[in-house]
């Protein structure tokens, strides 16, 4: 009787194991619908990437273009402010002198179609080849407004040049770019002007597209501001256009957006602009590059055929797969399975009770406590690990900044310390010798301060060489540099000045400012200060030491002079200036 039991109880466990047929239904449906769903992501993800990809691809090549463009036009502008400082230029007293250097310059820059000078009076007397010398140019917008300062002057067809130059297969367009040619007094000697050949934007929109991409069709279009079309297709050339693209890119904006053209094709164009500084010099132009929307795409439509045969096939593989693991699967261990990759997702919130405590059978059972353990131990190294690292952390990042404080800055002053100025001064001049402008050192040292400081005590010093250093610094300019040497020596570096009487002039508001009187807890004091001003070219050579070197001598020098006062030198040359 009870062996009978026994065999019927058993047999009733052994029941639910038949659920195995549901679970193999179950896996294949499941497999089908996930191909299903996969084949519809995957044909909408891929139009989605392409259409992403080859508006990436346009706008950056819109971008390439805009800085090309821009690049060209800053280049020529700084070409026409140092063409006019040359001394053959600005005297223009030979015609032959000047037409060789501004010939010697064209030969450099070839796109340069015509580089020319013309007096107060409109007339050319010196031109690269002899084109338009002693014609009047009065008319010319670029010479009037040329008069003032360095000017662009937007795209136009070729008038007094264009039977003078040679015939080319395209006809001849410029760029014009004029600025004014004048004495150190600030006298108007003339007008410089380069004209940049359209035949320079031809070539750059070439190069920017690969035979790849002008074999998808894709193409440049350069837009004015009125809307006329300066490159792009010959049915399209100089006459206006009006689209989205065009809209947003006069706005400011850079993109890229989907829309139709006047030919009737519907086009992805990404679009920037020209001119994004605040340089007055600077033209204002829609850069747009377009490719149809069939040729952008045409790769996700291969794919999207490809994949939708990958993935019929690869359901059935899937389906074929399941039927088979689902009769081996068991719920324990997909509990197990997927709380383990519920922990790998979030390591950090692992705790064991994430863990299920599974008893279906001892080998499952053994697994859930062995895996409750480990998680266990896992989280009690990582809370140990997170505590020392970020103890480590925050003692490293103490000790370092105390020590960054301790090299680059003087402690009582606050200002950077001489290892600091040794730092910065070759960067500057590096700098000066980039943008081309000269750059200064001031080498300050208070005059009386001993006195001061043996008659009221050091604690008075140390408080005035403190309220000298915080004047020192508020009278400078934020790209400038002061900083403290030793004792009371200080140090300032100038930087972006014209030459060298603005610094000069500058040493003088400093010195002016450092000898109004202090106010100190005993009272009120006043120092002298003696400055020496070392000057550096943008074309001398870099050699931060000298400068300073120089500097130190022209301090001393003031000092000889009287003290309280300014002395300068450069160039080996030194003159005293109180």
């Amino acid at each position: 009787m009870d062996a009978d039991s026994d065999i019927d109880t058993r047999a009733k466990r052994a029941k639910p194991v038949r659920l195995a047929t549901w679970m193999v239904s179950l896996a294949c449906l499941t497999v089908a619908i996930t191909a299903f769903l996969q084949l519809s992501l995957v044909d909408h993800f891929a139009i989605r990437h392409a259409s992403d990809e080859a508006g990436l691809r346009l706008e950056q090549l819109s971008w390439q273009m805009r800085d090309a463009l821009d690049r060209t036009l800053a280049q020529t502008v700084r070409d026409v402010a140092v063409l006019s400082t040359l001394s053959e230029v600005r005297n223009a007293r030979d015609p032959a002198e000047a037409r060789r250097v501004l010939e010697s310059f064209q030969h450099d820059f070839p796109d340069y179609a015509w580089i020319g000078i013309a007096k107060p009076d409109g007339r050319v007397v010196a031109a690269t080849n002899g084109l338009l010398e002693n014609r009047d140019v009065m008319a010319r917008p670029w010479f009037h407004a040329g008069q003032l300062h360095v000017i662009a002057e937007d795209y136009h067809p070729a008038t007094l040049l264009g039977s003078l130059l040679p015939r080319t297969p395209d006809p001849w367009r410029f760029v014009d770019v004029a600025g004014p040619i004048r004495d150190a007094d600030g006298t108007l000697r003339g007008v410089l002007a380069i004209h940049l050949s359209w035949t320079w934007a031809r070539s750059l929109a070439a190069q920017l597209l690969t035979p790849a991409l002008r074999g998808s069709g894709a193409e440049i279009v350069v837009v004015r501001s009125d809307g006329v079309v300066l490159l792009g297709p010959e049915d399209l050339l100089e006459k206006p256009i009006a689209t989205e693209s065009l809209r947003r890119a006069f706005e400011g904006e850079t993109g890229v957006v989907k829309e139709r053209w006047p030919d009737g094709h519907t086009y992805m164009a990404g679009y920037s602009r020209t001119g994004g500084g605040r340089d007055r010099t600077g033209l204002r132009w829609a850069v747009l590059v377009r490719q149809t929307e069939a040729a952008a795409l045409a790769s996700a439509h291969e794919l999207e055929h490809r994949t939708r045969w990958l993935c019929v096939g690869l359901a059935g593989v899937l389906a074929a797969l399941a039927a088979l693991l689902a009769r081996r699967i068991v719920e324990p261990l997909k509990t197990l399975s997927g709380a383990i990759e519920d922990l790998a997702h979030a390591p950090a919130r692992a705790t064991p009770a994430l863990i299920p405590q599974v008893n279906s059978f001892h080998e499952a059972q053994v697994l859930s406590e062995a895996l409750r353990e480990l998680v266990a131990s896992e989280r009690t190294h990582r809370e140990a690990l997170e505590r020392m690292n970020a103890q480590l952390e925050d003692t490293v990042a103490a000790r370092t900044a105390e020590l960054q404080a301790m090299l680059m800055r003087d402690v009582l002053t606050g200002l950077p310390n001489r290892r600091a100025l040794m730092q910065a001064l070759p960067e500057a001049l590096s700098r000066a010798a980039r943008v081309e402008r000269p750059c200064a050192v001031l080498f300050i040292d208070m005059d009386g301060f001993k006195q001061i400081n043996d008659t009221r005590g050091h604690e008075e010093g140390d408080e005035l060489l403190r309220r000298f250093g915080k004047r020192l610094l508020d009278g400078i300019r934020e790209t400038d540099v002061a900083a403290r040497l030793a004792g009371d020596e200080f140090v300032v570096v100038l930087e972006l000045l014209k030459d060298a009487r603005d610094a000069e002039d500058k040493a003088h508001i400093l010195l002016d400012q450092l000898s109004r009187p202090y106010v100190l807890p005993s009272g009120g004091v006043t120092v002298g200060v003696s400055i020496g001003v070392a000057l550096q070219l943008p074309r001398e050579p870099q050699d931060a030491a000298r400068l300073l070197a120089r500097a130190d001598q022209a301090m001393y020098e003031a000092k000889r002079k009287g003290k309280g006062r300014v002395a300068s030198s450069a160039a080996g040359l030194e003159r005293e200036t109180s």
